[in-house]
C-alpha cells in the first residue's frame, strides 16, 4: 500500500522559497493502505471483531502537508472481504480479515478508491515535532449546532501517532468529543509497514496495520 518518498527542497539560488517539511516527515509521504482490527465498546464490553480499511495519501504542500482520507478501497480480487447475510443482503465480513498473498500484491500496486467521502485536511509544523491541521473551531450560537475536526501527527518513537479529532456543540448543549488514534508500536521492513494501537475514543479499540502502497488511483465511473 513501492512509493517513491520526495522532500520539497528550494530550487538553488531561490532563498526565498518556503521550506518543505524536514527529515523528520519524510517516512511519512505517500500512500498508505490502513487496515483496522477492532471490536465495539458495548457497554463496557468487548463485542465481536471487526474490520474496516482505508487509503492515506500524505504529501508535501508548500512548508506543510496535505493528509487525504480515502474510504473506500477497491480490490480486484474481493476475496474475504464480503458476505451474504441471512436477509439476501451483501455487507462486509465478520471476523478480523486480513489480505491474502494476491491482494498484498495489489496493495503493493495500487489500489484505486471509490470517489465519494474522502475527507482532506491540510496541516503546518506545531510544537515538538508534531504538524496539526489548519483552521480554528468556530463560535456556535446558542441554536447553532457546530461541528469541527482537528487532525495531528506526532513524532515518536517507534513510530508517529496519528490523531482525529472531532467535536461539536452549540452554545445551548455540551460540546461532545471523540478522539480517534493511531499510535505506532512496531516498524516492520524498514518502516514499509507500521503496527500498532487503534482506538475511537468510548466506542472501538483494537489495532492497526499500515502498509506502504502504490499510488491510489480514483476508480472510473461506468461508461
Amino acid at each position: 500500500m513501492a512509493v517513491a518518498v520526495a522532500v520539497l527542497a528550494s530550487a538553488p539560488g531561490a532563498s526565498d522559497s518556503p521550506p518543505g517539511p524536514g527529515p523528520e516527515a519524510t517516512g511519512w509521504l505517500g500512500h498508505w493502505y490502513v487496515l483496522i482490527h477492532y471490536r465495539e465498546e458495548i457497554g463496557g464490553s468487548p463485542g465481536e471483531m471487526q474490520w474496516d480499511d482505508e487509503i492515506w495519501r500524505i504529501e508535501a504542500e508548500g512548508p506543510g502537508l496535505r493528509w487525504t482520507i480515502f474510504p473506500h478501497p477497491e480490490f480486484r480480487d474481493p476475496w474475504g472481504r464480503w458476505e451474504t447475510w441471512p436477509s439476501g443482503e451483501e455487507g462486509r465480513s465478520s471476523g478480523a480479515w486480513d489480505p491474502r498473498p494476491k491482494q498484498l500484491a495489489e496493495i503493493a500496486r495500487g489500489l484505486a478508491h471509490g470517489g465519494y467521502d474522502e475527507q482532506s485536511k491540510r496541516l503546518r509544523v506545531g510544537a515538538e515535532g508534531s504538524w496539526v491541521s489548519v483552521g480554528r473551531r468556530q463560535a456556535s450560537s446558542a441554536s447553532h449546532i457546530g461541528y469541527f475536526e482537528r487532525w495531528r501527527i506526532e513524532s515518536a518513537a517507534p513510530g508517529p501517532v496519528f490523531e482525529r479529532e472531532a467535536a461539536m456543540g452549540s452554545g445551548r448543549t455540551q460540546s461532545v468529543e471523540a478522539t480517534t488514534r493511531f499510535v505506532t508500536r512496531e516498524r516492520i521492513a524498514g518502516g514499509r509497514e507500521l503496527r500498532g494501537d487503534y482506538t475511537r475514543q468510548g466506542e472501538r479499540r483494537g489495532s492497526f496495520r499500515m502498509l506502504r502502497m502504490g499510488k491510489a488511483e480514483r476508480r472510473k465511473p461506468a461508461p
